[in-house]
């Protein structure tokens, strides 16, 4: 295996865990806020960084960021939303 392909698919394995770790932390602190609107706010922002990651992914192995795929970051959000309704 080439060493560019494995750079690859490490900064991508690196790149997903911490964008959908810091869009569930996002998901699961809205449940916990106190004032009014912010959690909404905070799910909408939760649901950015996990599509913004998954279009890094698709950055990084020279794909078209307009995929199908994009919609798999609004999962850590959609999680969040569904464990603390």
């Amino acid at each position: 295996m080439e060493v560019e392909r494995v750079q690859r698919w490490v900064m991508s394995a690196l790149l997903v865990t911490v964008a959908f770790i810091f869009a569930g932390g996002l998901a699961l602190l809205s449940a916990s806020s106190l004032q009014n609107g912010a959690r909404p706010g905070l799910l909408v922002m939760a649901t950015i960084v996990g599509v913004l990651g998954i279009a890094g992914v698709r950055v990084i192995h020279d794909k078209s960021v307009l995929t199908p795929w994009i919609l798999a970051g609004v999962l850590p959000a959609f999680l969040g939303w569904l464990v603390t309704r």
